[in-house]
Order: C-alpha cells, then sequence, then structure tokens
C-alpha cells in the first residue's frame, strides 16, 4: 500500500448555545474518550485494540466549537477500511455533533520523501568521501577539530536521512519506526556534541578522554538516551494502543521532562561559556577567529532558522503540550518536508566545502599556544606571498 501513516482528529461541535454557556469565551475542556479500532475487509470486523484504555483529552473551545484534537496515529496502514467506536462524557454527547477530520499521506508524498531522501543520502556519502579524499595527504593529527567531527557529522546526517526508510513502507514491524528514531536523536545529539568540541578544542591542545570529552558525553549521553527512550516508548505502545499520543498523556513522563528541560538549560548556559570564553581568548588571532566567526555565524542562521520555522508551525502548543518533537512530524505539505530536511543536510554540506583543504593548502599544526608562541598567523599563513613579494623587489632593484 503506498500510503503511509493516518490520524484521527475530531472536531466538536456544540449546536444549542445557552447564556450561561462555559465556552462562550476560551475555555478548555477535559474530557474521557475511548476508542477502539477495528479494521475492515471483505466484509469482516476485525477489533485491533480490544483492551482499550480511556485517554483524557483537553479540548480549546471558543464560539461554540473546539479546535480538532487528535484521537489516534496509525505508524502502518494494513487495511484499506477502518471503524472506530468513540465512548466519551456525557458532557459532549448533550447538544454536541462530532466532525471526523482523516489526515494521510498520499502516494506522490510518499514517492517525493523517498527519492529526496535517497538524494540526500547519496549527497552525504559523496561530500563524506570527497572530504576523506582531500584530506589522505595530511596527517590526522594535522587536521583541525572542525574536519575531524565533520566526517563523523556526514556520518550521522546518513543516518538521520534513514537508508531503512523503504522498509518502514514494506515491513509492518514498530522496530523500523524505533530505528528511525533513534537515528534522528542520534544526528541531533551529534549536532550538540559538535559545538561543545569544537568552541572548547579549538582554544585547546590537549585533549584528553575524562578532562575534556567525559562531562561532554554524560551531558549529550542523558539527553540521547531521554530522546530515544521516549521515542521508541512512543513508537512501540502506538502498536498496542494507536489513540496513545506522547504530547497528550504525558502524565507518566513528567519527571523526565522536567529532567530534559534541565539537562537542556545546563547544555546552553555551558555553550555560552565555551562561546564566550573561545571569542576573549582568540578574537586577537586571525586564523582561529576567521574559523569562530564563520562557525558561529552559520550555526546561528540554521538555528534562527529552525526556530522560526517550529515556531511558526506549532506555535506555544510545542512548549506547553509536548515533551519533544512526535516520532514522525506530520508534514503539512511537500515545503514543509523538504525545508527541514534540506536545512539540516546544507549545514553539513557546507562545512565539508569550507573545511576541505585547497590544492595549495600546506599543513598547520591546530594548536593555538603553538601560534602565540612563534610567529604570527599573517606569516604563517601568508608566508609564501610575503616571500613572493620581497623576491619581486629584488629584482626590480637589480
Amino acid at each position: 500500500m503506498s500510503q503511509q501513516q493516518m490520524w484521527l482528529q475530531i472536531e466538536v461541535l456544540f449546536q444549542n448555545e445557552k447564556p450561561d454557556s462555559p465556552i462562550e469565551k476560551i475555555s478548555y475542556l477535559t474530557v474521557p474518550m475511548k476508542l477502539t479500532l477495528y479494521s475492515y475487509e471483505n466484509g469482516t470486523k476485525t477489533a485491533l485494540n480490544e483492551n482499550a484504555l480511556s485517554h483524557d483529552r483537553k479540548l480549546k473551545c471558543f464560539d461554540n466549537r473546539c479546535l480538532p484534537v487528535t484521537l489516534l496515529h496509525l505508524g502502518n496502514i494494513k487495511s484499506p477500511h477502518y471503524y472506530v467506536e468513540i465512548e466519551t462524557s456525557q458532557v459532549l454527547l448533550n447538544g454536541s455533533s462530532f466532525k471526523p477530520i482523516w489526515t494521510t499521506y498520499n502516494a506522490r508524498f510518499t514517492e517525493l520523501e523517498l527519492w529526496f531522501r535517497f538524494i540526500f543520502l547519496i549527497l552525504a556519502f559523496i561530500a563524506a568521501v570527497a572530504l576523506c579524499h582531500s584530506l589522505r595527504k595530511y596527517s590526522i593529527q594535522d587536521w583541525s577539530i572542525e574536519q575531524k567531527w565533520i566526517i563523523f557529522l556526514l556520518i550521522a546526517v546518513m543516518l538521520y536521512n534513514n537508508p531503512l526508510f523503504p522498509l518502514m513502507l514494506l515491513v509492518s514491524s514498530p522496530l523500523i519506526s524505533v530505528i528511525d528514531a533513534c537515528f534522528t536523536v542520534t544526528f541531533f545529539c551529534s549536532l550538540l556534541m559538535f559545538w561543545l568540541c569544537v568552541y572548547h578544542g579549538i582554544r585547546k591542545s590537549e585533549r584528553h578522554f575524562f578532562s575534556f570529552y567525559f562531562m561532554k558525553i554524560c551531558l549529550v549521553g542523558l539527553l540521547w538516551i531521554i530522546g530515544c527512550v521516549i521515542l521508541s516508548w512512543s513508537a512501540l505502545y502506538e502498536t498496542v494502543d494507536p489513540a496513545f499520543s506522547i504530547s497528550q498523556d504525558q502524565e507518566g513522563f513528567l519527571g523526565i521532562k522536567i529532567l530534559f528541560f534541565v539537562l537542556l538549560g545546563i547544555y546552553i548556559l555551558y555553550l555560552l561559556f565555551l562561546l564566550v570564553r573561545a571569542y576573549s581568548e582568540l578574537h586577537s588571532m586571525p586564523y582561529f577567529d576567521v574559523r569562530l566567526r564563520f562557525l558561529t555565524t552559520l550555526t546561528f542562521i540554521i538555528l534562527f532558522i529552525s526556530l522560526l520555522a517550529v515556531a511558526i508551525r506549532f506555535g506555544r502548543a510545542f512548549l506547553e503540550n509536548s515533551i519533544v518533537m512526535e516520532i514522525t512530524l506530520r508534514w503539512n505539505n511537500s515545503a514543509e518536508f523538504l525545508s527541514f530536511y534540506s536545512l539540516f543536510n546544507s549545514y553539513l554540506f557546507t562545512l565539508a566545502f569550507v573545511y576541505s583543504p585547497s590544492q595549495t593548502a600546506m599543513s598547520y599544526k591546530d594548536n593555538p599556544s603553538f601560534a602565540m608562541l612563534s610567529d604570527s598567523e599573517d606569516d604563517v599563513l601568508y608566508r609564501g606571498k610575503k616571500f613572493a613579494n620581497e623576491y619581486d623587489e629584488g629584482e626590480e632593484s637589480m
């Protein structure tokens, strides 16, 4: 079947307006809803969740109507027809009507997603091979910390593009969705680790494991574990209870939610501290200052566009109702999908292009302490040009 994933939303419409109605203005109603899902094929109706549980859904209501709320999500569409029974409180049943809204990805979008994931995957592989090829004539000790990390990030972005994505359309196992979620979390945590290591390592020549990497691995590793656990649990539990939603049934995740935001706050403060220290120590060194300014400018542009897109797409609901993003973001159109995926792929491709050495590049020790004790960066980087100028002047004097 060419379609992938399906959502059912319901919109509550109140038919009789009362003067003392609590929904004359904006209000929130929390009502229990029990959903039983059946597959209907060849005249046979089969229950898919016989032991369905009741879930509370928070409705935002105004002008005698409530905004649509998601009732179920199917990661794999196995049957051509589905039948749904909904049990709810008497408050909604009196003087109200329900408008179901079914949403799915059509075959054309699925084909487009397949092709562009494949294209980004091939481009990431080519970029990784090209960067390794351009660095082959230099000793790995002479590689800058950015070059070492970019090779690792290009491998991570290949996981982000998910080479196993076609299996999600062919196999109904939730394991594929779990792997896809872990690939996504791994890529973004790799980016977080990259920023910490670069802004700290660019001003340090000695990068021992316990003094340099250990705290960073613990901090980012905890974020990676939380992301993988929550998204994997959501993917597995939705196969048993399609009405489960990680963004709405999060009472049991309150402790994890608090821990996630505490760790995220610590990460942001730590990154800002490293950024300020790096600029304060290296701003007078042209070679290192250029590296800092380029990476910071490009990263802030990518983050600004990402946060702006998330704010436009989700608004306040992202902070109010979600721990992290849903296991698979529901794209409203092809432009959203291409924008998000091309943004981070282009970020890595740009870094790979900029940090690849030119044909005339010379080996330079990536050590700010060495640079401060020996010749200035201008003398080291542009010595060939200066010597050429002196040689020309000598000829003219003769």
